[in-house]
């Protein structure tokens, strides 16, 4: 397992991943229409994601995971999200302990992070898993 720090506005933030991001420019999911939704400062705009073709085909031969949730479409400069280390086509699961499969679920979620308290997200970066720790701002 190989573990990554990044920086943060709250101290150290680790990220886990079972395995290696690749640098794959074709992208793995997609929203399933146009409309999107700016979660409560946190610093990113989410879709409802659905996976691609390309995600189907690599699948097996990557050692790839598929999960519903919420695709990231757009971080802030300096928000929440951008300084816990999430990027645009990160695709939200499941927060603070709680799977998430669109963009009203994470929504929910995210409105649930205490001011006090971390929050494990889980995401999906380039189909392997992530975590990271956040807080409202």
């Amino acid at each position: 397992m190989l573990a990554r720090k990044l920086p943060s506005i709250f101290g150290l933030v680790l990220v886990l991943t079972t395995g290696l991001a690749t640098q794959n420019r074709e992208p793995l999911y997609i929203c399933v229409n146009d409309t999107a939704t700016i979660n409560l400062g946190m610093g990113f705009t989410i879709c409802d994601a659905i996976p691609t073709e390309a995600l189907t085909n690599r699948l097996d031969k990557d050692h790839l995971q598929r999960r519903p949730g919420a695709l990231i479409t757009k971080v802030i400069d300096a928000g929440v999200a951008q300084l816990a280390g999430l990027q645009p086509d990160d695709v939200v699961y499941r927060i603070g302990g709680v799977n998430v499969d669109n963009k009203e679920a994470a929504t929910i979620q995210l409105q649930r992070i205490e001011r006090t308290a971390d929050t494990v997200v889980n995401f999906l970066r380039d189909g392997r898993p992530y975590l990271v720790r956040v807080r409202q701002p």
